[in-house]
């Protein structure tokens, strides 16, 4: 009888055993979990805060600069002209865009602003896109039906000669008959209300 006391007793205290050894375990993998992420979600804050202060940078030394006089651009029907010419009557909020930039991130963005921007205004909106060698217009044609009313514009990539091209990224600026840059934005997917509060703060000042 004391046999199996001690034998039960014995078997009790390893189970109890395993069982703290196993929720020391889990704890500790929980710790680890919680301290990895909050690592991951540390170095992309300061990756986020970094690409905004050299943006922030880029966008400030390119506010000012004069837009290529005579920079060749072509319609959707493939219509050459200058750029000067889609800026003689009002200003302009601009986009940039290329086939290197994330096509989702893209058409996110142009989703956004035909969201802020009501249609009515859109004909002060211009979008100037370049392709990659050998690259096909198709996407942009039908990205044209996502931002109705709004111009797009080919350019070659880098040809307005802003410092702004060197980030590799979409980018903003306000522009007009004076063919000068101002208000150089640079959008970001993971600040979407930043971008949402840039395109009304222009829509209210600029295009009503």
């Amino acid at each position: 009888m004391k046999a199996r006391f001690w034998l039960l007793a014995i078997t009790f205290l390893l189970i109890i055993n395993a069982a703290w050894v196993w929720r020391l375990d889990q704890n500790s993998k929980e710790y680890n979990l919680r301290m990895n992420d909050t690592r991951d979600r540390f170095i992309q804050a300061n990756r986020e805060l970094y690409l905004m202060n050299r943006d922030w940078k880029f966008s400030m030394r390119s506010n000012g600069h004069m837009l290529p006089l005579h920079l060749q651009v072509q319609s959707a029907n493939r219509a050459p002209s200058t750029l000067s010419k889609h800026l003689n009557s009002s200003d302009k909020l601009v986009l940039v865009l290329s086939d290197r930039h994330c096509s989702t991130c893209v058409d996110q963005l142009l989703f956004l602003v035909k969201n802020e921007i009501p249609e009515f205004y859109r004909n002060n909106i211009l979008i100037l896109f370049s392709t990659e060698e050998n690259g096909t217009r198709e996407p942009w044609l039908h990205r044209q039906k996502i931002l109705t009313g709004a111009e797009f514009l080919e350019i070659q990539e880098r040809s307005l000669q802003l410092p702004m091209d060197s980030l590799s990224n979409p980018y903003f600026f306000m522009t007009g008959p004076d063919q000068m840059t101002r208000f150089a934005f640079t959008p970001y997917p993971s600040l979407e209300a930043q971008t949402k509060e840039y395109l009304n703060l222009i829509k209210q000042r600029y295009l009503n």
